[in-house]
Protein backbone atom coordinates (compact mmCIF):
# COMPACT_ATOMS: atom_id res chain seq x y z
CA UNK A 1 0.00 0.00 0.00
CA UNK A 2 2.96 2.71 1.32
CA UNK A 3 4.37 1.73 -2.36
CA UNK A 4 1.63 2.41 -4.17
CA UNK A 5 0.88 5.72 -3.03
CA UNK A 6 4.52 6.55 -3.15
CA UNK A 7 4.70 5.13 -7.29
CA UNK A 8 1.04 7.58 -7.82
CA UNK A 9 2.33 10.40 -6.02
CA UNK A 10 5.38 9.95 -8.66
CA UNK A 11 3.43 9.71 -11.39
CA UNK A 12 1.69 12.57 -10.37
CA UNK A 13 4.69 14.71 -9.69
CA UNK A 14 6.32 13.62 -12.89
CA UNK A 15 3.49 14.77 -14.57
CA UNK A 16 2.40 17.72 -13.35
CA UNK A 17 6.53 18.78 -14.04
CA UNK A 18 5.88 17.96 -17.74
CA UNK A 19 3.00 19.69 -18.09
CA UNK A 20 4.39 22.90 -16.48
CA UNK A 21 7.62 22.43 -19.28
CA UNK A 22 5.45 21.48 -22.15
CA UNK A 23 3.20 24.42 -21.76
CA UNK A 24 6.41 27.05 -21.47
CA UNK A 25 7.73 25.65 -24.39
CA UNK A 26 4.63 25.75 -26.24
CA UNK A 27 3.69 29.09 -24.70
CA UNK A 28 0.57 29.88 -26.28
CA UNK A 29 -0.17 32.93 -24.28
CA UNK A 30 2.22 34.76 -25.99
CA UNK A 31 0.82 33.79 -29.79
CA UNK A 32 -1.82 35.80 -28.58
CA UNK A 33 -0.92 38.58 -30.49
CA UNK A 34 -0.35 36.57 -33.87
CA UNK A 35 -3.66 34.66 -32.90
CA UNK A 36 -5.59 38.11 -33.04
CA UNK A 37 -3.60 39.40 -36.02
CA UNK A 38 -4.16 36.26 -37.78
CA UNK A 39 -8.18 36.13 -37.05
CA UNK A 40 -9.16 40.07 -37.16
CA UNK A 41 -12.09 40.63 -39.23
CA UNK A 42 -13.30 37.16 -38.91
CA UNK A 43 -16.73 35.94 -37.76
CA UNK A 44 -16.49 34.95 -33.87
CA UNK A 45 -17.92 31.62 -34.67
CA UNK A 46 -15.04 31.61 -36.95
CA UNK A 47 -12.64 32.68 -34.48
CA UNK A 48 -13.43 30.06 -31.80
CA UNK A 49 -13.46 27.35 -34.88
CA UNK A 50 -10.04 28.46 -35.73
CA UNK A 51 -8.77 28.54 -32.15
CA UNK A 52 -10.21 24.76 -32.19
CA UNK A 53 -8.02 23.62 -35.21
CA UNK A 54 -4.97 24.94 -34.14
CA UNK A 55 -5.14 23.22 -30.72
CA UNK A 56 -6.00 19.96 -32.08
CA UNK A 57 -3.29 20.74 -34.91
CA UNK A 58 -0.70 21.22 -31.75
CA UNK A 59 -2.07 17.91 -29.82
CA UNK A 60 -1.85 15.86 -32.70
CA UNK A 61 1.46 17.07 -33.69
CA UNK A 62 3.01 16.33 -30.66
CA UNK A 63 1.57 13.07 -29.68
CA UNK A 64 2.86 12.16 -33.23
CA UNK A 65 6.82 13.36 -32.20
CA UNK A 66 6.01 11.56 -28.90
CA UNK A 67 5.54 7.78 -30.40
CA UNK A 68 7.01 8.01 -33.85
CA UNK A 69 10.03 10.55 -33.07
CA UNK A 70 12.51 8.46 -30.97
CA UNK A 71 11.80 5.16 -33.44
CA UNK A 72 12.58 7.06 -36.31
CA UNK A 73 15.69 8.65 -34.58
CA UNK A 74 16.88 4.99 -33.64
CA UNK A 75 16.77 3.88 -36.92
CA UNK A 76 19.28 6.95 -37.22
CA UNK A 77 21.36 5.58 -34.81
CA UNK A 78 20.83 8.68 -32.24
CA UNK A 79 20.56 7.31 -28.92
CA UNK A 80 18.10 9.19 -25.90
CA UNK A 81 20.84 10.64 -24.19
CA UNK A 82 21.54 12.48 -27.75
CA UNK A 83 18.30 13.32 -27.93
CA UNK A 84 18.17 15.31 -24.25
CA UNK A 85 20.95 16.99 -24.80
CA UNK A 86 20.31 18.13 -28.05
CA UNK A 87 16.86 19.28 -27.02
CA UNK A 88 18.00 20.96 -24.26
CA UNK A 89 20.33 23.15 -26.52
CA UNK A 90 17.29 24.01 -28.14
CA UNK A 91 15.44 24.90 -24.97
CA UNK A 92 17.94 26.68 -23.39
CA UNK A 93 18.10 28.54 -26.80
CA UNK A 94 14.59 29.43 -26.58
CA UNK A 95 14.41 30.47 -23.06
CA UNK A 96 17.25 32.79 -23.43
CA UNK A 97 15.01 34.01 -26.11
CA UNK A 98 12.01 34.25 -24.25
CA UNK A 99 14.01 36.46 -21.62
CA UNK A 100 15.92 38.81 -24.52
CA UNK A 101 12.19 38.88 -25.88
CA UNK A 102 13.03 37.68 -29.03
CA UNK A 103 10.62 34.40 -28.48
CA UNK A 104 8.39 34.45 -31.93
CA UNK A 105 11.51 35.14 -33.86
CA UNK A 106 13.26 31.71 -32.23
CA UNK A 107 9.98 30.05 -33.50
CA UNK A 108 10.30 31.68 -36.66
CA UNK A 109 8.91 34.98 -38.58
CA UNK A 110 5.71 35.73 -37.01
CA UNK A 111 4.55 37.64 -39.97
CA UNK A 112 3.92 34.18 -41.72
CA UNK A 113 1.26 33.58 -39.67
CA UNK A 114 -0.37 36.73 -40.34
CA UNK A 115 0.18 37.43 -44.31
CA UNK A 116 -1.59 34.81 -45.36
CA UNK A 117 -5.42 35.53 -46.95
CA UNK A 118 -7.55 33.53 -44.66
CA UNK A 119 -7.14 32.19 -40.89
CA UNK A 120 -7.09 28.51 -42.40
CA UNK A 121 -4.07 29.26 -44.39
CA UNK A 122 -2.29 30.16 -41.17
CA UNK A 123 -2.85 26.98 -39.42
CA UNK A 124 0.48 25.42 -40.01
CA UNK A 125 2.64 28.15 -39.69
CA UNK A 126 1.09 29.24 -36.35
CA UNK A 127 0.27 25.47 -34.75
CA UNK A 128 3.52 23.97 -36.13
CA UNK A 129 6.43 25.84 -35.78
CA UNK A 130 4.98 28.70 -33.93
CA UNK A 131 3.72 26.25 -30.89
CA UNK A 132 4.80 22.85 -31.82
CA UNK A 133 8.16 23.86 -32.88
CA UNK A 134 11.89 22.42 -32.08
CA UNK A 135 12.06 22.84 -28.28
CA UNK A 136 8.55 20.52 -28.21
CA UNK A 137 9.14 18.51 -30.58
CA UNK A 138 12.37 17.59 -29.05
CA UNK A 139 11.53 17.31 -24.99
CA UNK A 140 8.11 15.10 -25.80
CA UNK A 141 10.82 12.80 -27.70
CA UNK A 142 13.50 12.92 -25.00
CA UNK A 143 10.82 11.75 -22.37
CA UNK A 144 8.56 9.67 -24.20
CA UNK A 145 10.03 6.38 -23.03
CA UNK A 146 8.05 3.84 -21.05
CA UNK A 147 7.88 0.36 -19.81
CA UNK A 148 4.16 0.15 -18.83
CA UNK A 149 0.79 1.22 -19.50
CA UNK A 150 1.25 3.70 -16.50
CA UNK A 151 3.78 5.46 -17.89
CA UNK A 152 1.78 6.24 -20.70
CA UNK A 153 0.13 8.89 -18.36
CA UNK A 154 2.89 11.34 -18.24
CA UNK A 155 3.20 10.41 -21.89
CA UNK A 156 -0.06 11.45 -22.99
CA UNK A 157 -1.82 13.42 -20.43
CA UNK A 158 0.87 16.41 -20.45
CA UNK A 159 0.60 16.59 -24.15
CA UNK A 160 -3.69 16.18 -24.03
CA UNK A 161 -3.18 19.09 -21.28
CA UNK A 162 -1.42 21.53 -23.04
CA UNK A 163 -3.50 21.20 -25.99
CA UNK A 164 -6.45 21.91 -24.40
CA UNK A 165 -4.82 24.95 -22.63
CA UNK A 166 -4.04 25.82 -26.20
CA UNK A 167 -7.66 25.90 -27.25
CA UNK A 168 -9.04 27.59 -23.90
CA UNK A 169 -6.38 30.51 -24.25
CA UNK A 170 -7.20 31.19 -27.88
CA UNK A 171 -10.69 30.59 -27.16
CA UNK A 172 -10.37 33.23 -23.73
CA UNK A 173 -8.64 35.72 -26.44
CA UNK A 174 -11.15 35.94 -28.98
CA UNK A 175 -13.66 37.34 -26.37
CA UNK A 176 -10.76 39.54 -24.60
CA UNK A 177 -8.47 40.17 -27.41
CA UNK A 178 -9.21 44.51 -26.56
CA UNK A 179 -8.18 44.33 -23.11
CA UNK A 180 -5.13 42.36 -23.64
CA UNK A 181 -1.64 44.39 -22.64
CA UNK A 182 1.30 43.73 -24.20
CA UNK A 183 3.22 44.82 -21.28
CA UNK A 184 1.08 41.51 -19.20
CA UNK A 185 2.32 38.83 -22.12
CA UNK A 186 5.80 40.34 -22.25
CA UNK A 187 6.04 39.81 -18.27
CA UNK A 188 4.76 35.97 -18.38
CA UNK A 189 7.36 35.39 -21.43
CA UNK A 190 10.00 36.58 -19.42
CA UNK A 191 9.49 35.00 -16.06
CA UNK A 192 8.53 31.82 -18.00
CA UNK A 193 12.24 32.18 -19.70
CA UNK A 194 13.64 32.05 -16.52
CA UNK A 195 12.30 28.97 -15.52
CA UNK A 196 12.51 27.08 -18.57
CA UNK A 197 16.39 28.30 -18.48
CA UNK A 198 16.71 26.08 -15.23
CA UNK A 199 14.45 23.09 -16.95
CA UNK A 200 16.83 23.05 -20.12
CA UNK A 201 19.98 22.67 -17.91
CA UNK A 202 18.55 19.33 -16.37
CA UNK A 203 17.31 17.96 -19.18
CA UNK A 204 21.12 18.60 -20.46
CA UNK A 205 22.18 17.27 -17.47
CA UNK A 206 20.13 14.33 -17.58
CA UNK A 207 21.67 13.54 -20.82
CA UNK A 208 25.40 14.14 -20.34
CA UNK A 209 24.84 11.55 -17.89
CA UNK A 210 23.11 8.69 -20.15
CA UNK A 211 26.17 9.50 -22.81
CA UNK A 212 28.63 9.93 -20.45
CA UNK A 213 28.12 7.29 -17.31
CA UNK A 214 31.66 8.31 -15.51
CA UNK A 215 29.67 11.39 -14.95
CA UNK A 216 27.40 10.01 -12.33
CA UNK A 217 30.56 8.92 -10.15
Amino acid sequence: MCCSLRYMLALVTITLKKVITLFALVEPVAMIPIFVATVEGLPHAQKIRFARTIAVTVTVALLAAAFVGMPFLALLGVSLGAMQVGGGIIVLLLAIAMVLGKETSFKGTPHAAAGQGTAEAAIIPLAVPLLAGPAAFSYVMANSTWHSYADLIHIVLPILIVGFSCWVTFRIACRAEREIRKSTLDLVERVGGFILAAIAVEMMATGLRGLFPALIA
